[in-house]
């Protein structure tokens, strides 16, 4: 168990982001909770505001509606109650409001509405009553004035109960009036509704958020894995490619040390048989040579360590002594190589980095050339200096020349199974091109031929 915490902890440890990730979810849940707390609060304190102004308005009202019946007796029940009933239109969170007259002779209390008798208790008898019940539904407490939730078939209402008193201070009768909470409610439920929603969506947001961050994270640790078998190899390459260059220079020097022994043979068959094993030998090893050379150019370039010292450079003395070391190899498979290029501006590059870009340019053209001619051309602009190899051969088709300067790849066709070559040469011609700051390009036609371009700035 106690390896199984170490290893976690290593891997949290060695993946910092998981700390910030989870940091991140919980403070995305809290600021949830919070707002969620807040909204309800804020909103149950304003629904407060308003239960309580609905009181003060109703309280309001009903003084004035009173008070208007008892200081003007001229005026009638049925005026009264019209104003009453005025008020009640006026207003659709009031479900009743009525007014009953204390009748001191019967010790009851009528309705300004009717002459109907109606067995009302006095107000502190009513309260106390009310209190005993459940002394939480009130919302107010005086000694004339008094409201009280109730619910009636699922609806609650505000009851507010009102003692009108005399010029003497006696008790002349009671005001009732009950106040609908529906449209409240009906708010209330819609808000929560609504938080419940946005909490919902909130949550999901954030599991997404997570699921997706999972995923994101699993592929930053496949890429992180990625990076360091990536380093892992060109390490390994560039290792293997340095150990490699010792017993090939040491193959190289005894096959022309047993040349030169051979050659004293006296018996002519066996020395042309002898030559032509040495000759083997000594081709395998260059081909060697140029794959070891190639792999370090790939793990220097990647690992961004290739030296190259640009300047000004004179093309003309470079592209003519590649031009004449493989004249023989195109004079071997009866080829025509042409050089036109005559005169040309100084451009900012590399000189043996150029060569070694054209030479590759120039062995592909003749490799892959059967028949006819391979032509190095050049044309200028105001910025630029272009330099083509030009062959007859077989041509690329167009879907092998959008990957023609990937690394490793080479064209597979029946005509190219033959040749030589390992993938890498366009690939690293390209890239140290584009490191002097120019570029390399290619254009062809299956069955006419190939035109690649190395484009590079000239000298000011």
């Amino acid at each position: 168990m106690s390896q199984l915490f170490k290893r976690g902890f290593d891997f949290v440890r060695n993946n910092q982001t998981i700390i910030s990730s989870l940091l991140l979810i919980f403070v995305v849940i809290g600021a949830l909770f919070l707002n969620s707390y807040v909204t309800l609060n804020r909103f149950q304190s304003n629904l407060d505001k308003t239960l309580r102004g609905k009181a003060v308005l109703a309280e309001n009202i009903i003084e004035l509606a009173a008070m208007d019946y008892f200081n003007s007796l001229p005026q009638s029940a049925e005026n009264l109650q019209d104003k009453l009933n005025k008020i009640k239109e006026g207003d659709s969170e009031i479900s009743d409001i009525s007014l009953f007259v204390y009748d001191a002779a019967n010790n009851s209390y009528s309705s300004v509405s009717n002459a109907e008798k109606k067995e009302v208790k006095d107000i502190e008898e009513t309260k106390k009553e009310l209190v005993a019940e459940n002394a939480k539904k009130f919302a107010l407490s005086v000694d004339d004035a008094f409201a009280y939730l109730s619910n009636d078939e699922g609806n609650r209402y505000w009851n507010v109960v009102k003692a009108i008193r005399g010029s003497d201070g006696k008790n002349a009768g009671i005001l009732l009036m009950k106040l609908s909470l529906a449209e409240n409610d009906v708010l209330v439920e819609k808000t929560i509704t609504q938080v419940y929603l946005l909490s919902i969506g909130a949550v999901i947001v954030v599991l997404l958020l997570i699921f997706n961050h999972l995923r994101l994270f699993a592929y930053e640790v496949k890429a992180k894995k990625l990076e360091e078998i990536d380093k892992m190899k060109d390490d390994f390459i560039s290792m293997a490619s340095h150990e490699l260059k010792s017993p090939l220079t040491a193959i190289s020097g005894y096959s022309e040390l047993l040349s030169d022994t051979f050659i004293k043979d006296a018996n002519p068959d066996i020395k042309l048989a002898q030559k032509k094993y040495l000759g083997n030998i000594v081709i395998s090893v260059e081909r060697l040579k140029t794959l070891v050379e190639d792999l370090l150019d790939v793990s220097r370039i990647e690992q961004n360590r290739l030296p190259i010292d640009c300047k000004s450079t004179n093309l003309v003395p470079i592209i003519s002594g590649i031009a004449e070391e493989m004249s023989v190899m195109a004079q071997q498979k009866k080829l025509d190589l042409i050089n036109n290029i005559k005169n040309l501006p100084p451009v900012v590059a590399d000189a043996e980095r150029t060569k070694q870009i054209l030479v590759n340019l120039l062995s592909n053209a003749i490799k892959y050339t059967p028949t006819g001619k391979v032509e190095i051309q050049s044309r200028e602009d105001g910025e630029w200096v272009y330099i083509t190899v030009a062959d007859s051969g077989m041509g690329i088709s167009s879907d092998n020349l959008q990957q023609l300067f990937s690394k490793f790849y080479r064209v597979q066709v029946a005509e190219t199974a033959n040749i030589s070559g390992t993938g890498l040469g366009l690939w690293i011609a390209r890239e140290i091109a584009q490191k002097m700051g120019g570029n390399l390009n290619a254009e062809s036609i299956e069955g006419v031929g190939s035109h690649f371009t190395l484009k590079l700035k000239k000298f000011k």
